[in-house]
């Protein structure tokens, strides 16, 4: 494969941490690294970066649990903070293949994504044509692989809309045990 360039504005690779409030076996804040791969997707490699780096990750849940298919996350805890990034951004061509540990925007048609993800529980090559992958987890795959299920009787994960508008405090009350991203930073 050819070299990579890890930090920096421009480079072809950066670097995402995921603090979750999922523990690790010796008590310690469970992480899930991302490697983003701008040519993957630049477009979406690109807007995520921006959205690390706003803390829009911050204290949000992970919102959707689909066993053997993916986790969601991507809306966050401050209806503020989802209202200031509601702005779609344009479809990248599909490039790459949605298997485990990728990582995806989610959207509702052509060139509707914003800011909500996802990552591959499994190898869900149906979705490439409509969902390519920016980057793969590369370490802490074990922490997405725990995150809890708020919504084990359905596939559709919280109520999106009220937790959009709402925020966390809606979402503890609502979902006690739901998991969160506590911090997102580029490195």
């Amino acid at each position: 494969s050819p070299l990579s360039v890890v930090g920096g504005g421009n480079s072809s690779t950066y670097i995402v941490d995921l603090v979750t409030d999922i523990k690790s076996e010796n008590g310690d804040a469970g992480v899930i690294t991302i490697r983003v791969i701008n040519d993957w997707a630049p477009i979406g490699a690109a807007h995520f970066r921006e959205l690390v780096e706003d803390g829009f990750y911050n204290e949000s849940a992970f919102f959707r649990v689909v066993p053997k298919f993916v986790v969601q996350f991507g809306i966050a805890g401050t209806p503020a903070e989802n209202e200031k990034w509601q702005k779609s951004i344009t479809d990248d061509p599909p490039n790459k293949s949605n298997v485990r540990g990728t990582v995806s925007y989610a959207s509702a048609g052509a060139n509707t994504r914003t800011t909500q993800l996802f990552i591959n529980y499994a190898d869900n090559t149906r979705l490439d044509p409509d969902f390519p992958p920016f980057g793969e987890v590369i370490s802490g795959m074990e922490f997405a692989d725990a995150v809890f299920n708020p919504t084990p009787n359905s596939t559709d994960g919280v109520d999106q809309d009220k937790y959009m508008t709402q925020g966390n405090d809606w979402i503890r009350k609502e979902y006690p045990g739901i998991n969160f991203i506590t911090a997102a930073s580029v490195r």
